[in-house]
């Protein structure tokens, strides 16, 4: 499948996540649906054909997951942290998003993404409907 670099540069430095690109309807459906396992640095960045509040749930979803989210300039403007694995409470941030990366739940915290941090893609293109 596809897959992009996701760079997160925090105050302790660059934080690289290899991503699966979810970049159509059926793929942003999917998302990481049904996976029992997802390796540290590695995740799925979801791309938006618009930039506006994003929701998700964890319905058929196995593991507790962050959720970052990033508006179009690059930036990170909110974050869910440890979705409850197998719910389906929408979940998302107040600020309107583009992009949104995916990965263990934690791993936010531990490697200091937060509010702000600016964020680099590569390669990405554009979302598909």
């Amino acid at each position: 499948s596809e897959t992009a670099t996701v760079t997160f540069h925090t105050a302790n430095g660059d934080v690289i996540v290899t991503s699966e690109v979810a970049r159509t309807g059926q793929a942003r459906r999917q998302g990481l649906m049904h996976r029992r396992e997802l390796a540290t640095h590695h995740g799925m960045v979801f791309i938006f054909e618009t930039e506006e509040p994003q929701r998700f749930w964890m319905k058929n979803t196995y593991l507790f997951l962050d959720m970052i989210f990033i508006n179009d300039a690059h930036e990170v403007v909110g974050i869910v942290e440890r979705a409850e694995p197998e719910t389906l409470t929408p979940r998302g941030v107040a600020a309107p998003s583009r992009y949104v990366v995916e990965v263990i739940g934690g791993y936010a915290r531990q490697y200091g993404i937060e509010e702000g941090v600016r964020v680099s893609f590569s390669p990405l293109g554009t979302a598909l409907p």
